[in-house]
């Protein structure tokens, strides 16, 4: 059952749409009640005039014809009250009253804001007074407005059932579609909660994703999307930590031993002393080295960059001519243009260089040339470092750009590193917003690609 707290999206929906409801049926009752007492109201002022015009049509050579039209009158005057008053010359005035309208015009009357015409008589209701004159005659009606107000509050009183009737069915709809609308939302917060206050995660956990509503459907698909990116980073967080942990205390336990070493039989054998000293320099530097990387790696995951339009091949072959120095092996550089743009940061470009023919020296004979190959390739700038080692198995092809991942350790605890270098490369390639893939150099080796990017965008952030 969802949560129909007072701030919930379910009280929230119900007390919108019952009010809603109930101002429809105030309105529409209103307006009805409006309408129909007007018109009744003026039906029956209607037929006050025509009892006038009745009354015109009763004068006969300028008398009265009073008994006559008292038997012919078309109008059931049984609630309504006539007075007629005649005034000829040289002749005495003369009123007639139709039955008990003495007693009625006795009562005592009160005027209502609705009209001048409209009035209250004490022990009778409301009447609507009407009166005209004619030469000498003058002519008064009053009609009752009893079944006028009659019929409203019977109106009013459907209103009011209407209103309590379609309040409480609407309330009962409402309250149903609002949970239902609201029990994907409460699915997603009910597995939240069970995920944040579980004791142990796999990070392999997912909201349950409902079909419908669309918006609850695509809420559930971008958390999942957002729990995984967030799982993947806590694996790699607790793989960086294990690896740097173990990377750590191997160099640090062996430093500890030659101490221990030189404390115990340094005094009688002073030939040890040198040879630990230069163990301990060679350990102490190659974590000094990691720390730095790692550091390195740190600052990247919040670096911006300034990517320019510049000649691919001129930062390649000043890279290379200025690497050549240092390594045994020789570097050819193969350039199918003397021009290819793209859209890169030339110090990360020339850091990527490096890194990449450092790791093709470290794994390549002294004499196996290493060659450099920028081309365009499907309209995309490429750069493409391949050496002539032993090559990487397609089991670690997936691998080599995670933290401290070395292929063939064994035969990597000889070559000097700290399983960094290819991360940084990573890491480097995408805030140039490029690709990197490896693959295979024929007849044997190994070749790093590097896709550059073209697009004229002049600066990048993570």
């Amino acid at each position: 059952m969802p949560n129909f707290r007072g701030h919930s999206n379910a009280a929230q929906i119900t007390r919108a749409f019952s009010i809603m409801l109930i101002l429809v049926v105030l309105v529409t009752g209103a307006t009805i009640s409006v309408v129909v007492g007007y018109r009744l109201t003026r039906n029956r002022m209607e037929d006050a005039e025509t009892l006038l015009k009745s009354l015109k049509r009763s004068i006969i050579d300028d008398e009265p014809d009073w008994n006559q039209w008292n038997l012919n009158s078309p109008i059931d005057t049984k609630d309504t009250f006539v007075k007629v008053r005649t005034k000829m010359p040289k002749r005495p005035h003369q009123t007639f009253y139709s039955k008990h309208t003495k007693r009625f015009l006795r009562a005592k009357q009160y005027k209502l804001p609705f009209g001048p015409d409209i009035r209250y008589i004490d022990g009778y209701g409301i009447f609507y007074r009407s009166g005209t004159e004619s030469k000498y005659i003058y002519y008064e009606t009053w009609t009752s407005l009893d079944n006028v107000l009659h019929i409203f509050r019977l109106i009013l009183l459907d209103l009011v059932l209407v209103l309590i009737l379609c309040g409480s069915l609407g309330y009962l709809v409402v309250v149903w579609l609002a949970r239902r609308l609201n029990q994907p939302l409460a699915d997603l917060t009910s597995a939240a909660k069970k995920i944040n206050h579980a004791e142990s995660l796999s990070y392999r956990e997912a909201l349950p994703v409902p079909a419908n509503p669309v918006e609850v459907h695509d809420l559930g698909t971008e958390i999942n999307q957002l729990l995984q990116s967030l799982n993947e980073q806590a694996l790699r967080d607790h793989q960086f930590v294990s690896d740097a942990s173990h990377e750590l205390r191997t160099p640090l336990t062996a430093i500890r031993g030659h101490i221990s070493l030189i404390k115990r039989r340094g005094d009688q054998h002073p030939e040890i002393i040198p040879k630990s000293l230069k163990f301990i320099d060679n350990e102490s530097e190659r974590m000094q080295k990691m720390v730095e990387s790692l550091l390195r790696l740190s600052r990247m995951d919040h670096v911006s960059i300034e990517m320019n339009y510049v000649d691919v091949n001129q930062i390649v072959q000043d890279t290379i001519d200025n690497y050549q120095p240092n390594i045994s092996q020789p570097i050819h550089a193969d350039m199918a243009t003397k021009v290819m743009m793209a859209t890169v940061n030339t110090d990360s470009l020339q850091q990527i260089l490096i890194a990449l023919l450092n790791n093709a020296n470290k794994y390549s004979p002294a004499d196996a040339p290493i060659t450099v190959t920028t081309s365009m390739v499907h309209g995309a700038p490429t750069i493409q470092i391949a050496d002539l080692g032993a090559g990487i198995s397609d089991d670690d092809k997936a691998h080599i750009f995670e933290r401290f991942y070395r292929v063939d350790q064994a035969r990597s605890q000889k070559i000097p590193g700290t399983g960094l270098g290819l991360a940084i490369v990573e890491r480097l390639v995408h805030l140039n917003q490029a690709e990197i893939s490896v693959t295979d150099h024929q007849p044997h080796g190994t070749s790093f690609n590097i896709k550059l990017s073209v697009n004229h965008s002049e600066k990048t952030s993570e």
